[in-house]
């Protein structure tokens, strides 16, 4: 392949992401969360604290602590984002050409490999601009451009081309492609948490051979910012601090040739899962690859449902019984009713999960009622996060148009669904826990709600709505004390600013589906 062609296969694959409307969504969602997380120190509480001590918002201390945020976000959504090219091929009709172009399977693969990881280091990049902008506004000291390229290089790109390389894995192994590699890349970005250090106040830190499998890097940096600093212990993203004592400074001299040399290391293995993807690249093969079903489950899922048939005949029966109610029901309550009993069929297993959590919620101690919730409601995202591009990707959309309603009730109607199963389903939790959480619970459903409408009608997807929803899950449940990350009231850190706030976003989040078919119209 002559290197003009290389080029524009490369630029081709960059372009066809950065058009995604995704892209713009996780790349917003990314800048938001690390400008939340620099803290105003007026607040009491500061984004990086030694003890009682805050360190100043200089260049290295933000390049830092927006680095370890930017690796949780696209270490996790950065996957998402690179991959589903084999089934837009399928989709666009291009497949049959690229089997037969003469180009190798490692070129063809190496072009994918490029624009992915072009594609989100540009989304890296935008974030470390966008930082710059925040040092000017509430930082501390001089802008100085090397700490922040240097995070960027050797901080952040390792772990972007792991997602890139696990993604063009995922969309060249048949057996990866769909909801299967989905799932278990969730299941890795969670196992990599594993290299963390659980303290750094126990015994001497000290950077090993081991952390060189610390691809996005968070072990490898702690220790290197802790031995730095002389200090056993740093608490990053939010935590009280002593505002008499004096502020820290962290000083320059963080990448030493043993943390540099660790982070190539993580390079060169974030390029491994590339040797698989050439070795099995199904190439388009009509026998080996086809268009995704939407309905389609995976294997383990039948059999889960095949082991639990003595419990899913029953609920199953009973959700059908609730179908037909809504048949009899007139108006809209019954097509509302219609839009819940279909969300919890077409994903029994989940309706199950949801359904247990609610019982456990009722009955169980106060002290693990915020557990509890948690994992209902993380159930309850994952039954919804499709509940608007059902529609779309089964081509059932004009068919769902033309019932009584029409195109301008569906979309609202489907956030309320959402809404309504997400209350029923926190309603024991609600009853038994403090007014303000429950108000910021009932608010961030409204939120997500109208987030997975929105998300899935923009996107014709769920993928940006449920990375988004459990990165964003998962940060209410580290207990970081800010109110603006206390989504769900699991934390106990929200106030009455932040559910104001997360009601007011998702009012206009309906409101914006109300307006959605006529600004399609116009």
């Amino acid at each position: 392949m002559n290197t003009s062609l290389y080029k524009t296969l490369v630029l081709n694959e960059w372009r066809l992401r950065s058009r995604r409307l995704s892209s713009l969504v996780i790349l917003l969602a990314v800048v938001a969360v690390s400008w939340l997380m620099v803290l105003d120190p007026k607040s009491g509480m500061a984004m990086m604290v030694v003890g009682k001590q805050r360190i100043a918002y200089e260049s290295q201390a933000l390049a830092f602590a927006t680095n370890l945020i930017a690796s949780l976000l696209f270490g996790m959504a950065g996957f998402y984002l690179a991959r589903g090219r084999t089934q837009e091929d399928l989709r666009c009709g291009t497949a049959a050409v690229l089997a037969a172009t003469p180009v190798s399977n490692a070129q063809l693969l190496g072009t994918r490999w490029l624009g992915a990881f072009g594609f989100l280091l540009s989304l890296g990049t935008v974030l470390m601009l966008t930082v710059w902008v925040l040092q000017l506004v509430r930082g501390e000291g001089p802008l100085q451009p090397l700490p922040y390229l240097q995070m960027l290089v050797f901080g952040l790109a390792p772990g972007l081309m792991l997602c890139a390389s696990l993604a063009v894995l995922a969309d060249a192994w048949a057996p990866l492609m769909g909801k299967r590699g989905d799932a278990l890349y969730w299941v890795f970005w969670m196992v990599q948490f594993a290299f963390i250090p659980a303290t750094l106040g126990q015994g001497a830190v000290r950077l090993t051979g081991w952390q060189v499998f610390d691809i996005n890097g968070m072990s490898p940096l702690l220790v290197g910012v802790s031995r730095l600093m002389d200090v056993n212990h740093i608490s990053v993203g939010g935590s009280p601090f002593d505002a008499t004592l004096p502020m820290l400074h962290m000083p320059a001299g963080l990448w030493s040739t043993e943390l540099i040399a660790l982070r190539l290391g993580s390079m060169a293995l974030a390029l491994l899962p590339l040797l698989p993807a050439v070795m099995f690249f199904h190439r388009y093969a009509p026998d080996r690859v086809k268009l995704r079903n939407p309905a389609g489950r995976w294997r383990v899922v039948q059999l889960l449902q095949w082991l639990l048939r003595p419990l899913l005949r029953p609920f199953t029966l009973a959700l059908r019984l609730l179908l037909r109610a809504s048949a009899r029901l007139p108006g809209l309550p019954g097509r509302w009713l219609a839009d819940v009993s279909l969300v919890l069929l077409s994903q029994p297993l989940l309706a199950l999960v949801m359904g247990g959590g609610t019982v456990a919620c009722a009955v169980a101690p106060t002290e693990v009622l915020p557990a509890l919730l948690a994992a209902t409601l993380c159930a309850w995202g994952m039954a919804v996060a499709d509940v608007s591009s059902r529609d779309l990707q089964s081509g059932t959309w004009a068919l769902a148009s033309a019932v009584p309603g029409g195109a301008w009730e569906r979309g609202w109607r489907q956030a309320l669904a959402a809404l309504g199963l997400g209350l029923l389903l926190a309603l024991p939790a609600l009853l038994r826990i403090s007014t303000v959480q429950a108000l910021a619970c009932v608010a961030g459903l409204l939120f997500l709600s109208a987030g997975a409408t929105l998300l899935g009608r923009l996107t014709q997807g769920s993928r940006t709505f449920l990375a988004l929803f459990l990165f964003a899950l998962y940060l209410n449940l580290q207990k970081t004390g800010v109110a603006a990350l206390d989504l769900l009231g699991v934390d106990g850190a929200a106030n009455a600013v932040s559910v104001a706030g997360y009601a007011l976003a998702g009012g206009l989040g309906l409101a914006a589906l109300l307006a959605w078919p006529r600004l399609r119209r116009t």
